[in-house]
């Protein structure tokens, strides 16, 4: 991630904390997405990572769903907000392209949002990076705004803390595909009355075996 969306959610990270810790109690299909996942979860396999955790909700919801999560946000000033709300869990600051860990080492990845401020051209990174720490046959849960063409993939929309893209599904099954990911499910939903008006994308998939 630049220092740019790392200093831009520093600085408004109270305020995302206040508006979106009870986000799972307002969308449903979101706790289908994540309860699909925890599904996925190969029982006792270990830890899964949230990369790009925000406040940390997710990280709880996982765990009362009985999995074992850790967060990661690049934003020291989310983690602190993270470690406040749910002082039981574990947070660490750090990048999703390049995570401190061992190799084949997660049971799992959950990626919520946290893809769209990247440029499209780096994407293949992070794939990359999620396909080195993951276990063999491990899920990978990725939801993104989603473009409704090839041609709009990557067109930067306002966002209210940093500049984010939309993503179309299909070419970021061709990316994750190309890194050695496979097994997907995709879906969209449509936003809901207090939204953005973009749909909503979501991806399921599994890390191949090496």
């Amino acid at each position: 991630m630049t220092d740019a969306v790392r200093d831009s959610y520093d600085a408004r990270a109270k305020e995302y904390a206040d508006l979106f810790l009870d986000h799972l109690d307002r969308v449903p299909a979101d706790r289908e997405s994540l309860g699909a996942f925890a599904r996925l979860v190969s029982p006792g396999a270990g830890v899964v990572a949230d990369v790009g955790c925000g406040p940390g909700n997710v990280v709880h919801h996982l765990a009362e769903l009985g999995v074992e999560a850790i967060g990661y946000d690049v934003s020291p000033a989310m983690i602190d907000e993270a470690r406040r709300a749910f002082p039981d869990s574990t947070f660490h600051v750090g990048d999703l392209t390049c995570l401190d860990l061992a190799d084949s080492s997660l049971a799992g990845i959950v990626a919520r949002y946290s893809l769209i401020h990247m440029a499209p051209t780096r994407l293949g990174d992070a794939f990359r990076e999620w396909f080195r720490v993951l276990e063999p046959r491990a899920p990978v849960l990725v939801s993104f705004f989603a473009s409704n063409s090839s041609a709009n993939h990557g067109l930067p929309f306002d966002h209210a803390v940093a500049t984010a893209h939309e993503l179309f599904p299909e070419t970021l099954v061709a990316e994750m595909q190309a890194v050695g990911f496979d097994s997907f499910e995709v879906s969209t939903r449509k936003p809901m009355d207090d939204e953005r008006p973009l749909d909503h994308g979501t991806i399921l998939a599994r890390r191949g075996s090496p």
